[in-house]
């Protein structure tokens, strides 16, 4: 059986670059080449994945897909949630037009297929149904939503989710003995690539199912701070929550931050993967990586 090949649509992004980089490093046996669409190709990410053997495409905003799809089994798409519609289409009805085996939806993030939002749901996450359901549709091959709940280099340490390691300041909605799940981008990377390989075998692709959930690492409030204290060498730092409830019911206000749903899902332990994912099938027992922990990235701050 040849190799497979993947394109990458937006793959010096946020997440982007480390898919990429996953694909020419710890996979790049797995792959016969690796094409990464980016705004900027001169860009220092750029060239540093043509220097690890990448092929670089440029996209711009009427960038022809078809001919950056052709010849790829997997695509992914790594483009933000804020890229236009237009853009989408383009890539869905060119992906279409493809011979691709696989396609990896834009998602990387809070798995929304559980939200309880009636009637008042976050504009972002109804884009993303919508694509979905416009690429299952049309797609011809597997279509893949990667859910990872927050990004640990992020969610986990930024103030604007409650999580504030530099200050030793803790916040969320309900319980703060409620549970949160984060991926690290890094490890977001290898699963993508993981899954490619496998969704592309033909003895393997019966396991890979369309919507895979991975939680690199899981802990509450409670567990973070004592983590920071142990890790810093600092007293354990205040907890601050707020009533879940009325925090709920404030997002039916029109214009409400897609941040302050993501903390009531965060609060509604939605965001807790620990006990229902498929981190074994992407990683059976950890053979290829270890996953990031909460602690790996305190050390890291």
């Amino acid at each position: 059986m040849s190799l497979p090949s993947v394109t990458i649509i937006g793959g010096t992004g946020l997440v982007g670059q480390h898919i990429s980089n996953a694909f020419v490093t710890d996979f790049r046996s797995s792959f016969s080449r690796v094409r990464v669409l980016s705004r900027d190709p001169a860009s220092e990410k750029s060239q540093e994945l043509a220097s690890k053997g990448a092929e670089l495409v440029k996209l711009s905003d009427d960038n022809v897909f078809d001919e950056a799809f052709a010849g790829a089994d997997v695509i992914v798409n790594a483009l933000p949630g804020s890229v236009s519609e237009a853009t989408q289409q383009a890539i869905l009805q060119a992906a279409a037009r493809s011979s691709a085996k696989v396609y990896f939806l834009g998602e990387f993030g809070s798995d929304h297929r559980i939200n309880d939002f009636p009637g008042y749901e976050s504009p972002e996450w109804l884009k993303k149904q919508k694509v979905e359901g416009e690429a299952r549709n049309t797609l011809k091959g597997k279509v893949i939503a990667l859910y990872t709940s927050l990004f640990l280099e992020l969610g986990f340490v930024h103030p604007i989710l409650g999580i504030d390691i530099k200050n030793n300041a803790f916040s969320g909605y309900g319980s703060a003995t409620q549970r949160i799940s984060g991926t690290s981008v890094v490890d977001i990377g290898r699963a993508v690539a993981r899954l490619s390989i496998l969704a592309t075998n033909p003895t393997t692709v019966a396991s890979v199912p369309d919507h895979v959930r991975i939680a690199g690492s899981t802990a509450s409030l409670e567990e973070i701070r004592d983590i920071v204290a142990g890790v810093k060498g600092v007293a354990p730092g205040q907890i601050k929550t707020e009533d879940l409830a009325e925090k709920k019911a404030a997002l039916k206000v029109p214009g409400v931050s897609f941040l302050e749903y993501l903390k009531v899902v965060m609060g509604e332990g939605k965001a807790d993967f620990s006990s229902q994912n498929d981190n074994e099938l992407v990683n059976p027992n950890e053979k290829f990586w270890k996953w990031t922990s909460v602690e790996d990235i305190v050390r890291a701050q």
